[in-house]
């Protein structure tokens, strides 16, 4: 993915943000997980769609992979903390789930999930 100068800028400014309230190295690794991975929807995912569309929230294919994507990450995230011995209490927890969140939802404005 190629990062423009504001696209650098932004990414710095929510690095500064999280800067001191959950490690660094954790902030790198998320960083990697989110933007060395890509966001597929696949055949499989589009028959669970198609078969409970009226329970997606915005019946939208795309909502559905991206928050599969934002849950896997989180959750890798979590884990990764864990086996780095990072006790994390509930507000850094919530900072690390924000983080990831605004990686997630910037990468997939500047690279749509493939299909």
């Amino acid at each position: 993915m190629q990062l423009t100068k504001d696209d650098k800028i932004e990414i710095n400014r929510i690095l500064e943000s999280v800067k001191g309230r959950i490690d660094e190295e954790l902030c790198k690794l998320i960083m990697d997980l989110v933007f060395q991975n890509k966001v597929r929807i696949k055949k499989e995912d589009k028959t669970l769609y198609s078969i409970n569309e009226n329970r997606i929230p915005d019946s939208s294919i795309e909502a559905f992979s991206l928050g599969g994507f934002f849950g896997q990450t989180y959750q890798i995230a979590l884990d990764l903390a864990k086996k780095m011995d990072l006790k994390l209490d509930g507000s850094q927890k919530r900072v690390v789930r924000e983080f990831t969140f605004f990686l997630v939802l910037f990468k997939f404005e500047k690279e749509p999930a493939e299909k």
